[in-house]
């Protein structure tokens, strides 16, 4: 560890790696602030903040499909930081109240937008990336209460398949959109 204070007396090379660790704290919502946006003043948002854990979508069913296997999302998805709400808009008006290849009501994208946490409704399903931030800075840390299952992210890998985040190891692989997978809503602010 190398602090303000230390000093070197080798006289050879030094390499020295950086550890960021991010500082998670409890958002407006009630949920687990996991990412802070560098470009905020231009964004619109400076944090993303997950759905605490026991959020109401994930007691009853927790496993949710992407949804609309064979139906590509108009528009398509996005997979960086700042897309996960734009991607849940564009899924939704794809798929309007029932995704299309099952007729269910409560696919994945569905159910996060329409999560009203903390008197809040701006919830969304978290981009690829996203999901990605939420897994190092929240499960690696053993924080939020997430299983080590897979979790549906909005990102749409084509029209079959889509990306999860797998909470155990870590990967990130096309999936069946048919199947189901757990999801956690995100909101930004």
């Amino acid at each position: 560890r190398v602090t303000s204070t230390t000093e070197v007396s080798n006289a050879s090379n030094q390499t020295l790696y950086a550890k960021w660790i991010y500082h998670v704290f409890t958002g407006p919502a009630g949920g687990l602030v996991f990412y802070e946006n560098t470009n905020w003043e231009t964004d619109g948002w400076r944090y993303l903040e997950a759905a605490p854990a026991g959020w109401s979508g994930s007691t009853e069913d927790p496993m949710k499909v992407w949804g609309g296997s064979g139906t590509a999302v108009a528009g398509g998805t996005g997979t960086g930081i700042g897309t996960g709400a734009s991607n849940t808009q564009k899924i939704m008006a794809t798929f309007g109240n029932a995704e299309p290849y099952e007729n269910r009501t409560d696919y994945a994208a569905k159910v996060c937008a329409e999560y009203r946490g903390g008197g809040y409704a701006d919830w969304f399903l978290p981009s690829m990336d996203e999901l990605k931030h939420m897994y190092q800075n929240l499960k690696r840390n053993n924080l939020g209460g997430f299983s080590g299952d897979y979790y549906w992210s909005s990102s749409e890998n084509y029209a079959y398949y889509a990306w999860p985040q797998y909470f155990d190891g870590g990967s990130q692989d096309g999936y069946r959109r048919y199947l189901g997978s757990r999801v956690r809503p995100v909101r930004a602010f």
